[in-house]
């Protein structure tokens, strides 16, 4: 089969939608021999954020020499992007070959069982990671967790939770702590938890939950001290030969928090921010005070596998999409915030960065997100909106968005795609700017553009659209 006729049929499968269970995937993956048992895998569940932390591991892990694998969803630009390693995508020839051997195995088969499109990209991805021998693989959850596709795995290394927020509430539930639970079923017996400083009702549901999944474990006579972890290949090894602990202090060992206490941040710009975290000082190149959540998230779990990482990988971080500057003149910011929480940390963001400037967003979203509660808590701050609609069957018509943006902010326009707004948006920043100009300069004022929303469109965001309008 050929690279395009595996596209072709991977896309024709993604119609049937997601299907939430484990069986047709175990099964799937035991016809190829169970490829992911033979991996060292760190799991990453979450709702915003997840892609930030497995970068800054993956950073870590590469300024190290090791081979990273990464299974990466969504993806912006390419579909070949949600498996990499060391930062390259598979190639195609690779994809068409591994594509060839999965669905050999799909055909075979019943009707009632087949796979899901993201069971059998899951597949792929850990046959690739098998075939190239990696290091390590950091693998990220597609959605939720206890019934996500990822969650075959028998055996991480570690469990890791970036931050969790309400999100695909058709799907986890209509509460913080449902969807938390949803999270909280990739926890294994005798892996370690590093969780982001979320919601105390998060935290509580998750540690619950570790509590329950390690009963056995923490009930022994002797339990696993930090010092006694082995790692076989199977994964972690108990190794009862520690000394006597009761079941709380085995549950503060194992069940890890990246406690925002023990955080000072030094400085935070559009380049990025230093800080210090239990006594050491760190510098990450993503912009963003939530990034530096992320950033201690992934500096608690490498510090409890391993003992020890490089500081200069985090400063070679980058994370496309999420607070990033494209360029000075027009000064244009792009995020993908598309759900409410990731909404909040951008509002955050804008109002500690810019506390006196004017903002022209570019505004993209799907219809199944909370999209009038997001556009309450943003479009106020907004001069002008140009709306489009993503090129994904789930993308909201710019029509109904534009009537919700419309109680927030004056001047709404509806634009035919991503070149005709950001085209549009240079426009009315040229005018603003030049407006701005004439203004007395103690009063003066920056114009930003702010492109956010939907991951599908922020891709194809590029400010030489801005230039060309602007020459």
């Amino acid at each position: 089969m050929t690279y395009r006729e595996a596209t072709e049929c991977i896309n024709y499968i993604g119609k049937r939608g997601s299907v939430l269970g484990l069986g047709p995937i175990t099964k799937l993956l035991k016809m190829l021999g169970d490829p992911q048992d033979k991996l060292k895998i760190i799991h990453v569940a979450g709702t915003n954020g997840k892609g930030s932390i497995c970068t800054f591991l993956e950073m870590m892990y590469r300024e190290e020499g090791k081979r990273v694998g990464r299974y990466i969803s969504p993806t912006i630009h390419d579909y070949l992007e949600r498996f990499q390693i060391n930062g390259e995508e598979m190639l195609k020839d690779t994809f068409a070959r591994l594509f060839t051997k999965v669905y050999e195995a799909v055909n075979n088969m019943d009707e009632e069982e087949q796979p899901t499109a993201f069971e059998i990209e899951t597949a792929i991805a850990f046959l690739y990671f098998e075939l190239e021998n990696v290091d390590i693989v950091i693998l990220e959850v597609g959605m939720g967790g206890r019934e996500d596709a990822t969650n075959v795995i028998k055996h991480p290394v570690c469990t890791v939770f970036a931050n969790i927020g309400m999100d695909h509430m058709q799907f986890l539930g209509d509460t913080i702590e449902k969807i938390a639970y949803q999270k909280a079923g990739i926890i294994k017996k005798g892996c370690p938890v590093v969780c982001y400083p979320s919601d105390e009702r998060v935290i509580s549901v998750l540690r619950e939950e570790y509590g329950k999944v390690n009963e056995k474990v923490l009930s022994a006579e002797k339990v696993l001290s930090e010092t006694d972890r082995e790692y076989g290949s199977d994964g972690p090894v108990l190794n009862l030969n520690g000394r006597d602990e009761n079941k709380e202090e085995s549950v503060r060992k194992n069940f890890n928090v990246a406690d925002a206490s023990e955080l000072d941040v030094l400085s935070e710009t559009l380049c990025g921010s230093t800080f210090i975290y239990k006594g050491e000082e760190y510098s990450i190149s993503l912009a963003g005070t939530y990034q530096i959540y992320n950033a201690i998230t992934a500096i608690r779990t490498k510090l409890l596998l391993d003992g020890s990482l490089k500081k200069e990988a985090l400063t070679k971080v980058s994370w496309e999409g999420r607070f990033e500057k494209l360029s000075d003149k027009p000064l244009f910011i792009k995020d993908g915030a598309h759900n409410i929480q990731g909404a909040k940390a951008l509002k955050e963001s804008l109002q500690k960065h810019f506390t006196n400037a004017h903002f022209i967003f570019i505004i993209g979203v799907l219809r199944d997100k909370e999209y009038e509660k997001m556009m309450e808590l943003l479009c106020p701050l907004a001069k002008s909106c140009y709306l489009l609609r993503p090129d994904n069957a789930r993308g909201l018509e710019t029509e109904i968005l534009a009537k919700v943006v419309s109680r927030y902010c004056d001047d709404v326009t509806c634009c035919k795609d991503v070149q005709d707004a950001v085209s549009k948006a240079a426009c009315r920043w040229r005018e603003m700017t030049d407006a701005d100009k004439s203004k007395n300069m103690e009063m003066k004022q920056d114009t930003v553009i702010v492109a956010w929303g939907s991951l599908s469109y922020i891709g194809e965001v590029d400010p030489k659209y801005c230039m060309q309008r602007l020459e």
